[in-house]
């Protein structure tokens, strides 16, 4: 047999008989076993197969959205934080809990805590809430406070002692274990200012950067301290670093400057002008004479300082030492740190309050700073 190309065909004498035939190109083009009433009927359920698939993936899809195998099997959408006040309602709970997406239905959260008898003891807190969480696990963990974060807030303007001191009173965290990691710089990455990592420090004063955090509960000082040390670097990265230069000073010595503007000024305003009496002072060599100072040397931040106190051998001590004290006083804000980097111009040597709300008088002459000292107002210090 040859290669040629063949085809089969009938023999006219036995149709049960077959026989192979070579096959002329020139001959009549080859015919379709299917014919064309085959070729619609097979078309159309073609079609017919694709249109039930995709009604079955959009029902599949619509009854995954709208079905709840019962309450426990209903999931959260996505993760969130929520902020749980004390005496807020199931309801009010529910619906911040379905605006963050971490459930799909408030009344289902409703339904669940008044089957559980615990509406008036979900435990206030933030919580942070991972995604896909079952509804049940979402309302256990509230109703046992599991997973919730501590709020603290640090002030501008408080030192170390005065955040221990609020810890302690806040009985979450210790605040002597605060203080006493506060010294213990090795166990932490030390932030960054003006663009480099801080060295050569003793202590953490002025770089726990004042703030309100979130720590989770059963967490140390040590967390809290990471926070604040990790906010110092992302707050204070944007200001306008380089002018401690021209003011001839580190960046660490600005940090100093504005934690005693921190602590000097309560009027916005005020922060600038007593930033420029600061430098006009150290560009004299006169002792900055500045009670706040002292008042860190010797841990009393209210009421009146004692003879032997505004005498206290420290390096704090501005009123008998000249330059500026060997670290910050408290932790600045950032308001106070852009003011101690851009001061306002003037040739002020002085400041005395004026009344009990803060305000300040400045001026140059000694003369005048005596007058004004004479004639404040009492309860003015």
């Amino acid at each position: 047999m040859s290669n040629r190309d063949y085809r089969r065909a009938s023999s006219p004498k036995d149709d049960q008989q077959t026989r192979l035939e070579p096959w002329d190109p020139r001959a009549e083009p080859r015919r379709s076993s299917w014919s064309p009433r085959t070729l619609t009927v097979v078309g159309g359920f073609l079609v017919l197969v694709v249109v039930a698939g995709v009604a079955l993936g959009l029902l599949v899809n619509w009854y995954g959205e709208h079905s709840v195998e019962g309450t426990d099997a209903a999931t959260a959408g996505s993760s969130g934080e929520i902020t749980i006040e004390s005496g807020m309602t199931a309801s009010q709970i529910g619906s911040l809990l379905e605006e963050q997406g971490v459930i799909e239905d408030s009344a289902d959260f409703v339904r669940l805590v008044t089957e559980h008898g615990t509406e008036a003891k979900l435990s206030p807190g933030r919580y942070s809430f991972a995604a896909g969480l079952a509804l049940d696990e979402v309302v256990d963990m509230i109703e046992r406070g599991l997973g919730s974060l501590y709020k603290v807030t640090v002030q501008e303007g408080w030192s170390i002692s005065h955040t221990k001191a609020h810890l302690e009173s806040e009985g979450k965290i210790s605040g002597a274990e605060y203080e006493s990691l506060a010294g213990e710089l090795e166990q932490f990455e030390l932030p960054y200012l003006a663009g480099e990592q801080v060295s050569g420090v003793t202590t953490l004063e002025g770089l726990l950067f004042p703030e309100t955090y979130y720590v989770p509960e059963g967490e140390g000082a040590d967390a809290l301290i990471k926070e604040q040390l990790l906010a110092f670097t992302n707050k204070t990265s944007g200001l306008p670093w380089e002018k401690a230069t021209s003011l001839g000073l580190s960046p660490y010595q600005v940090v100093i400057v504005a934690s005693i503007i921190e602590r000097e000024v309560s009027v916005p305003a005020e922060r600038p002008k007593v930033a420029r009496v600061i430098y006009n002072r150290l560009a004299r060599g006169m002792p900055l004479g500045i009670t706040a100072t002292i008042r860190y040397a010797v841990d009393k931040w209210t009421g009146s300082l004692t003879s032997a106190e505004l005498a206290v051998d420290s390096p704090y001590n501005t009123y008998i030492k000249k330059g500026l004290p060997p670290g910050p006083i408290c932790s600045p804000g950032v308001a106070a740190l852009q003011a101690a980097l851009e001061p306002e111009a003037g040739d002020w040597l002085y400041y005395v309050l004026q009344d009990t709300t803060g305000n300040h008088a400045f001026t140059a002459s000694e003369e005048e700073f005596l007058t004004l000292k004479e004639n404040m107002p009492e309860g003015a210090e």
